[in-house]
């Protein structure tokens, strides 16, 4: 703990190091469509795909891959 002491006010700070207030993440291995262009690196997951399938960035066509992403809830 640190306080600091300017002019009458206070100001106190609290070492929180070694408290674990994150949640775990977990990771899947998700389908996602990315770019066949070389030199983009744009890609979607299979949930939020557009209907024509192209990227998103260059408006190229997709290959369907898997990635080890987070879990979105």
């Amino acid at each position: 703990m640190f306080i600091l002491r300017k002019k009458g006010a206070f100001a106190i700070f609290f070492n929180r190091k070694g408290q674990d207030d994150k949640p775990e993440v977990v990771m899947l291995n998700t389908e996602v469509y990315a770019c066949s262009h070389e030199s983009c690196n744009g890609w979607m997951r299979k949930e939020f795909v557009s209907d024509d399938l192209k990227c998103p960035l260059c408006g190229n066509e997709t290959n369907v891959e898997v990635r080890e992403l987070p879990q979105i809830e």
